[in-house]
């Protein structure tokens, strides 16, 4: 497998009227992300609500994304979701069975010292057989790993991916020295650090930013590596969309993604309920900014 970089998106699930997941709004979803530039997906995620679906909800996202990409960009999905490190284990075979590219490891909360944490991550190194990689998904009780941690992990030659959500630039530019020439690549989290990861080295993100504007992440990482001038003030319009983002994602991103042109509902299983109306409204207003007729968007134009 080649070196991963890009822009990933953490897939939102497109959720029907009976509140089941929208199987043909994943499937445009997934061609709109391969057709804006996206270097890989991330289908089962805590975007993707994966702590409120069913396993074998879970692994219908693994499996549509696969089919629909058919080979053209690597999908990664979680697999150690269940309760039991035997459960874990189980849905981690069921996520590779199903062709993900990469199957994503949370890192367990509760776990502090170094040593747990590595048995921990060992023991799918030793019973799954296919690429491993790591999220540091920020709930309670969830550690960031250590530099040393992630030095033993990235030798094993089996960690391909890792998304890093510390947001720290100096634990960020040790660990791109850490995993370089090595399978593991780092991609961080945290979208208004885009630029400076870029510029100490870094190739790629897993951030939400992706899942709304993949092109515009994929233009600032290529005006970068190309010293292109138009890098800052693509990174200034990234880091006002990731605020509008955050202001209720997923729903505001799915919101403008329907603006962007891709069939599908801003409700989630969390928030069955359509977004306010003063929230829509704004929303409506800077998506007339900031998107085209088609949801283009105007900076790339």
């Amino acid at each position: 497998m080649q070196h991963l970089q890009g822009a990933w998106p953490t897939m939102v699930t497109p959720i029907d009227t009976d509140f089941k997941i929208d199987r043909a709004g994943y499937r445009a979803l997934v061609e709109w992300y391969i057709a804006h530039q996206a270097g890989g997906l991330y289908a089962n995620c805590a975007t993707s609500e994966m702590d409120i679906l069913t396993e074998d909800e879970q692994l219908v996202l693994v499996e549509e994304a696969v089919a629909v990409s058919n080979g053209r960009t690597p999908v990664a999905a979680t697999g150690n979701t269940g309760e039991t490190i035997e459960a874990q284990v189980g849905l981690c075979r069921r996520v590779a069975d199903a062709g993900a590219d990469i199957v994503m490891l949370v890192v367990p909360p509760g776990v502090e010292k170094d040593e747990d944490m590595e048995r921990y991550f060992m023991t799918f190194v030793e019973q799954v057989d296919a690429p491993l990689g790591i999220y540091e998904w920020p709930v309670p009780g969830m550690k960031h790993l250590s530099l040393d941690l992630v030095r033993k992990l990235a030798a094993t030659g089996r960690f391909m991916a890792y998304k890093e959500t510390s947001c720290n630039l100096d634990k960020l530019r040790a660990l791109l020295q850490i995993t370089d020439a090595t399978p593991l690549a780092l991609l961080q989290a945290n979208a208004p650090y885009l630029l400076p990861f870029i510029k100490a080295g870094g190739h790629g993100t897993m951030s939400i930013a992706c899942a709304l504007v993949p092109d515009l992440v994929s233009a600032v990482i290529k005006a970068v590596q190309t010293e292109d001038d138009s890098a800052e003030s693509l990174h200034q319009m990234l880091c006002v969309i990731d605020l509008v983002q955050r202001s209720g994602h997923p729903c505001v991103t799915k919101y403008m993604l329907q603006k962007r042109g891709v069939p599908m509902a801003s409700r989630t299983r969390r928030t069955p309920n359509d977004l306010p109306a003063e929230q829509r409204y704004a929303l409506d207003y800077v998506a007339g900014q900031w998107f085209d007729g088609q949801g283009e968007l105007h900076i790339l134009s």
